[in-house]
């Protein structure tokens, strides 16, 4: 008498494997739709009146959709803003100068108008508004490095002393771009002072550390912004 096996059964499938695998392109495609709701509801009302429900409402997704995708508002924002960086990180990849000093100021001036085109006023003004958030949430933003890297160049040309790292000279300039961040958002000032002010911040810092070859050029080009400073000294002077 011939023995034959019992017939094999199929396992049945583990957890892991009944739990269905998440679409990536849905979920980014949810995500962007959401941000995208985001942005324009924080254009119209400001950031005081957005909440989850009221952005579920504009997105016309469940609240709980914007929790499984973002955790919490706190989240949302974050999102929000490392979505700007990305927009930023991509502008600043378009910096095209090669000589070393006009190279700098082609990489603040992109910062600058990448920060104006991608934030929205209100969550600038939010970020200004908490140093905490500003410095964690620059960390991940790669233009300041674009600009600190120009800068490096700057050093290795000869242009500049190796006196202070470029990490340094771009934080001194940037307490200067965060506070004039600040009036922009207020609506105090416009996107041209802004720059100018910023560059004017960047040349300063230079001059600290310019070779004697180059502070003619550096105050050369930081008195040319002169015209747009005085419209700041002008609204200073007003109390604003």
């Amino acid at each position: 008498m011939i023995a034959y096996d019992a017939p094999m059964t199929e396992a049945p499938p583990s957890a892991t494997a009944r739990r269905p695998v998440p679409n990536v392109r849905v979920r980014a495609r949810n995500s962007r739709h959401v941000l995208d709701s985001a942005r324009a509801f924080v254009a119209r009302h400001g950031l005081d009146e957005l909440s989850m429900r009221r952005l579920a409402d504009e997105a016309d997704v469940s609240v709980r959709t914007l929790y499984n995708l973002f955790g919490d508002k706190q989240g949302l924002l974050a999102a929000l803003v490392q979505e700007s960086f990305d927009a930023m990180d991509a502008a600043a990849e378009t910096v095209a100068a090669t000589d070393p000093i006009e190279r700098i100021w082609e990489a603040v001036a992109v910062s600058v108008a990448a920060t104006t085109r991608h934030v929205p006023k209100a969550v600038v003004a939010a970020i200004v508004a908490d140093p905490a958030s500003y410095r964690r949430l620059s960390r991940g933003w790669h233009g300041r490095q674009t600009v600190a890297e120009a800068i490096d160049a700057a050093t290795r040309s000869g242009a500049l002393r190796p006196d202070l790292a470029p990490d340094l000279l771009v934080q001194h300039a940037g307490t200067v771009f965060l506070h004039l961040l600040g009036r922009w958002a207020a609506d105090e000032i416009d996107e041209q002072v802004l720059l100018a002010g910023v560059l004017h911040a960047f040349d300063v810092c230079l001059l600290a550390v310019a070779r004697p070859h180059a502070r003619p050029r550096l105050a050369r080009h930081a008195a040319g912004l002169e015209v747009h400073r005085l419209r700041l000294l002008e609204l200073d002077a007003d109390g604003l």
